[in-house]
């Protein structure tokens, strides 16, 4: 039987620090975010996609995965995509915690 596994994502708001210059909105400084909802979601809160490496039986997520840790993983899943997976990989992925993002296809 296969699988669908649709990647971790969470929500992320923009700007919570301090001001930086990498800022959206051409360097204005964005207070609270949608904490206090003064500023609105559209301008602050952006989907951020979690990566899922597999090594073995042993399962990662990560936001930001480095050219090293992907070609160190004997395979991995891209945060923000959709995977058919075979019956071997979701196993591990569902005995490692990660049940949730997997779907059989009937």
């Amino acid at each position: 039987m296969a699988y669908t596994l649709t990647t971790p994502w969470r929500w992320e708001t923009y700007i919570s620090e301090p001001y930086s210059k990498y800022a959206r909105l051409a360097g204005r400084r964005l207070n609270g975010g949608t904490v206090t909802g003064a500023i609105p979601t559209s301008i602050t809160d952006v989907a951020r996609g979690q990566s899922l490496l597999v090594t073995g039986t042993t399962v990662v997520m990560t936001q930001t995965p480095s050219q090293d840790d992907l070609a160190a993983a004997s395979y991995y899943f891209l945060g923000g995509h959709e995977y058919v997976i075979s019956d071997e990989q979701a196993t591990v992925l569902i005995n490692a915690g990660y049940s949730d993002y997997v779907t059989p296809i009937v």
